[in-house]
């Protein structure tokens, strides 16, 4: 058998963190997508020269270890399972709520059928990267001062969206490592006086499958989406990250480094 070894050209003082998990989305009516096509998603986040942790279901962790070959001193697999995510714990109350008339009404998205109106365990999922985020700084197993969260699915399988040799220099995501740095899709302060029906709106106020920070940033960030999820639920609410992270920012928004633009301008440039 042969065994790839990469030479180490990358730059390694940062941990990426990911994490996939099937939530049966290759059935739905709407806006399904495959776990075979969500693995070919996370094939290209696992070809990055990055400090790696993953958090997978066991049926996809042998797909992990294959792809990061000749790597596997910069990566972790964490295998676990739905039931392992602190929020799955809701998933109960959140149906209840996504099914109430108070939910649906005057629901933008709810009318039209989008994932985050219609699927509780969606919801569950996407509000579940903070705790991946703070296990994996918890664990920190390369001794990095910094983090990126970034989506298993983000690039949507798009081949250009990372150097093609795997080197990623994200300095302009670790520039300001006291903050978290994330795509705001639009002015967070227009947005201040409709947080109460945020989940209702059909809008998408920031770019939730990239962000990074330091340690401390990181793990304030998650204390505070932890903080929104809760008040969330007990208002009634329930919608995707990008919610809770914008009711989350606004907690504290000394906290965070909001930088205006598109959806994937982040992730360029490379260097």
């Amino acid at each position: 058998m042969t065994v790839c070894v990469f030479t180490a050209t990358g730059v390694y003082n940062f941990t990426v963190v990911t994490g996939l998990f099937d939530i049966g989305r290759g059935w739905w009516l709407t806006q399904p997508r495959t776990y075979s096509r969500y693995l070919v998603y996370l094939l290209q986040v696992l070809k990055l020269d990055v400090n790696l942790v993953v958090f997978i279901e066991p049926k996809g962790a042998n797909f992990v270890r294959s792809v990061r070959q000749g790597r596997e001193h910069r990566t972790v697999i964490v295998e676990s399972s739905l039931n392992d995510l602190p929020c799955y714990q809701d998933l109960q109350r959140v149906t209840d709520i996504m099914a109430s008339v108070e939910f649906q009404t005057d629901n933008d998205n709810w009318k039209q059928g989008k994932v985050e109106a219609t699927s509780p365990l969606y919801n569950i999922v996407t509000n579940s990267k903070t705790d991946w985020v703070q296990r994996a700084v918890d664990l920190n197993p390369f001794h990095t001062p910094y983090f990126i969260w970034l989506d298993a699915g983000l690039t949507h399988g798009h081949p250009d969206m990372f150097p093609p040799d795997g080197v990623w220099h994200p300095r302009h995501l670790l520039a300001v490592p006291d903050r978290v740095t994330y795509v705001a899709l639009r002015l967070m302060d227009d947005l201040r006086d409709v947080t109460h029906r945020l989940h209702k709106i059909d809008t998408a106020p920031m770019a939730g499958g990239l962000f990074a920070g330091g340690t401390r940033a990181m793990l304030r960030y998650c204390h505070l989406h932890s903080q929104a999820w809760r008040e969330m639920l007990d208002n009634n609410m329930v919608d995707d990250d990008q919610t809770t992270f914008t009711l989350a920012y606004f907690k504290d928004t000394h906290n965070f480094n909001p930088v205006l633009g598109h959806f994937f301008d982040l992730i360029k440039p490379w260097t």
